[in-house]
C-alpha cells in the first residue's frame, strides 16, 4: 500500500515539474540597436531572478557582457550596436557595487541640464552559474542624468563613467561618492 502512495507522489510530482513554465532566457548576445527612445533606462527583458525587486544586480554573476550604444543626447534612441566586451574576473565587483545603489521601483527622475553632446547607451547582461541571466541598462551622457535600471527597479546614481571605462579596459572602477 505504501508504495502505491509513493509511486502516486512521484507520479503527481512528475506531472507537475512537467506542466511548470520554463525559465524565461536572456539572450546572450548584444541586441543590434538600443531598443528604448531614452537615455538609459532601457532593457531588453525584465527577468526573475531572485532578489531583482531589490537590488539591480542581486546574487554573483559570473560574467558581465557590456554592449555599447554610442549617440548624441539630442535624438536618443535607436543607436546601433558599437561594440561589447566581456568580463569575468570584474563581473562579481561590478554586481556587488551596483547592488549597493539605492534603488526605486517608482519613477526616478530629476532636474537635468540641457547640454547637448555624445552620450552611449549601455546594456549589461549578468550571467549566474545557474544559467540565469539579467540585463542592466544604463548610459554615460553629458549631463550625468541617467536613470540605470534591471527592468524591475532603477535608480538615478549615476555609473556612466565607470561603464565607459569597464568597455574600453576592462577593468571595473567606480567612483565612491
Amino acid at each position: 500500500m505504501r508504495s502505491i502512495f509513493m509511486a502516486a507522489a512521484l507520479c503527481a510530482g512528475a506531472v507537475l515539474a512537467g506542466c511548470a513554465p520554463e525559465p524565461k532566457a536572456v539572450p546572450d548576445a548584444c541586441p543590434q540597436r538600443w531598443g528604448g527612445e531614452g537615455i538609459g533606462a532601457w532593457v531588453p527583458d525584465a527577468v526573475d531572478v531572485d532578489g531583482a525587486d531589490e537590488s539591480l544586480v542581486p546574487g554573483a554573476p559570473v560574467r558581465a557582457l557590456i554592449c555599447a550604444y554610442p549617440g548624441v543626447n539630442t535624438d536618443p534612441g535607436g543607436e546601433r550596436l558599437g561594440g561589447s566586451r566581456t568580463l569575468t574576473d570584474q563581473a562579481a565587483v561590478m554586481a556587488r557595487d551596483l547592488a549597493y545603489l539605492p534603488v526605486t521601483t517608482g519613477r526616478a527622475d530629476g532636474v537635468c541640464t540641457q547640454m547637448g553632446g555624445p552620450m552611449t547607451n549601455y546594456l549589461v547582461r549578468f550571467a549566474y552559474a545557474d544559467g540565469s541571466a539579467l540585463w542592466v541598462g544604463s548610459a554615460e551622457e553629458a549631463n550625468s542624468c541617467v536613470t540605470t535600471t534591471n527592468g524591475t527597479v532603477r535608480t538615478r546614481s549615476y555609473v556612466g563613467k565607470a561603464l565607459t571605462t569597464a568597455y574600453r579596459e576592462g577593468t571595473w572602477r567606480m567612483r565612491r561618492p
